[in-house]
């Protein structure tokens, strides 16, 4: 087996699965509808042959071996269909990455609602920085790597595990699939209201995914985190509790509390050290417990272990820093929940005390999209000081009685004494929404919020180089 075909090439586990295909000397191809950067960017590097759009010419051209089919694909989609009728072999995601990847590593994975991204980020990196050499596959990308996936040829190999369903033709969640030697458990809150139909059905797969851990195995439970703590009885290995509190395995004092952060960790009740994190948000301490504990426990020098989480430069679209001068800041971040949404803007307003906060909230994720998170809604975005609200990305797939009600939110906005800006249909342009923030910020010192798991108008790009722009003309 040679040839490997990705369906859905340009999702962001799938570019990562085919640049590890790469690495491992397989020849790549794949599909998708649109291509865009910085997907595209890291694409045209692996040198493999894309075709755009679908259809079955393209798998006749290829001639693959294997097909690997991304979650994009639906029943219905011509390379799909042609893939089952002409009787490939075929994975979906999750399969070809356990099949190829994990079978002799230790796999840690990192799951659970918020959180992560960072956190399996920041352990990738703290590995390879101590020497350890792992592989990784995370669903964001590190600043401090540029990549979100490595081969390695250490021992350890860290997954982001995510709850979201494998494909069309297996609805489980993905995690399901990669069976950890070691979980680390983040928070968890209902999401994914499309899959999951209730809460206690979202908590049910994480009860299921501790039955895979071996009984040597460890399991990492946030003390922050009643539901993830609820699920302890459920462990038949080693448990280890994160947090804050002074009964937990590891935990945290915080020194100063502003960025960046200084705080002093214990594990197994000995003090280990202090430590810096440059990270925005305290809930950032508690991500990189679980890199601390590991490394000390594999035998790292408390010296190393401070200058690795010092160094730690964030994860792409989590609370990036897009630019910074003494009186704007831009900042992106992948809000995908009104709780995340809420500790976003609780922590640039804490770490930016003397600036103003500029939201602009585009309702994105499928979650987000419906009028469930209605209420939690309006309550997330209270803390900004004036707030924007694009377009619901692809509403039209929505029914109007399920949908998340924008004039209602903007109402209910308006009524807490927040000035609100509503950008519907054909103003839901970032040319109209850049001018607004040209308007509004003239006379003040803002933070400017991007809350979106999507495209955001192309503002990230847009609005840096407008500010960019406003700051050479003023000569400052």
């Amino acid at each position: 087996m040679r040839r490997i075909y990705l369906i859905g090439i340009c999702g962001t586990g799938m570019s990562a699965l085919a640049g590890l295909l790469k690495e491992k000397g397989f020849e790549v191809g794949g599909s998708d509808r649109a291509c865009f950067p910085p997907v595209r960017n890291e694409i045209e590097k692996l040198n493999l042959k894309l075709y755009e759009n679908f259809s079955e010419k393209n798998i006749k051209d290829f001639e693959p071996d294997l097909v690997i089919i991304g979650n994009i694909v639906g029943r219905g989609n011509p390379e799909g269909e042609f893939v089952l009728n002409k009787g490939y072999e075929f994975l979906s995601m999750p399969e070809a990455l356990r099949y190829f990847f994990l079978k002799d590593r230790e796999r840690i994975v990192v799951a659970g609602t918020h959180g992560k991204t960072t956190t399996a980020s920041l352990l990738a990196y703290s590995l390879e920085k101590a020497g350890f050499a792992p592989g990784f596959f995370i669903g964001g990308i590190p600043v401090n790597s540029g990549k979100n996936y490595r081969l390695g040829n250490g021992k350890f190999f860290v997954v982001e595990g995510d709850e979201y369903e494998t494909s069309f033709f297996d609805k489980h969640s993905k995690f399901f699939h990669y069976f950890p030697n070691i979980l680390i458990l983040k928070s968890l809150e209902y999401d994914h209201v499309d899959i999951f139909s209730s809460e206690k059905e979202y908590v049910k797969a994480f009860k299921f995914l501790l039955r895979e851990i071996p009984s040597e195995g460890k399991v990492f439970f946030p003390s922050s985190s009643k539901k993830a703590l609820s699920l302890v009885p459920f462990s038949f290995s080693k448990n280890i509790t994160y947090g804050k509190k002074k009964n937990d395995d590891v935990f945290y004092e915080l020194g100063n509390k502003s960025f960046p952060y200084v705080f002093e960790v214990f594990i197994n009740n000995r003090r280990v050290g202090e430590f810096e994190l440059n990270l925005i948000g305290e809930y950032n301490i508690e991500n990189a417990l679980p890199s601390i504990y590991f490394l000390y426990e594999n035998g790292v020098k408390i010296e190393k272990i401070k200058k690795i989480i010092a160094d730690f430069k964030g994860v792409k679209r989590r609370q990036e820093i897009l630019y910074d001068s003494e009186r704007v800041t831009l900042i992106d971040d992948f809000a995908h929940h009104p709780t995340s949404i809420e500790k976003t803007i609780k922590s640039v307003k804490n770490s930016f005390p003397d600036k103003k906060i500029l939201t602009i909230f585009e309702p994105a994720s499928w979650s987000l999209r419906k009028k469930i998170f209605q209420k939690k809604l309006v309550n997330s975005l209270k803390e900004s000081d004036l707030i924007y609200i694009l377009d619901i990305k692809g509403k039209e797939k929505i029914p109007c009685d399920d949908r998340l009600n924008l004039k209602a939110m903007k109402k209910s906005l308006i009524g807490s004494l927040k000035e609100v800006s509503l950008f519907e249909g054909k103003m839901n342009r970032s040319e109209i929404v850049v001018e607004k923030v040209r308007r509004d910020i003239k006379d003040g010192n803002y933070v400017i919020l991007i809350l979106s798991n999507s495209t955001r108008l192309n503002l990230e790009i847009e609005l840096r180089e407008a500010l960019k722009n406003r700051r050479e003309k003023c000569g400052n």
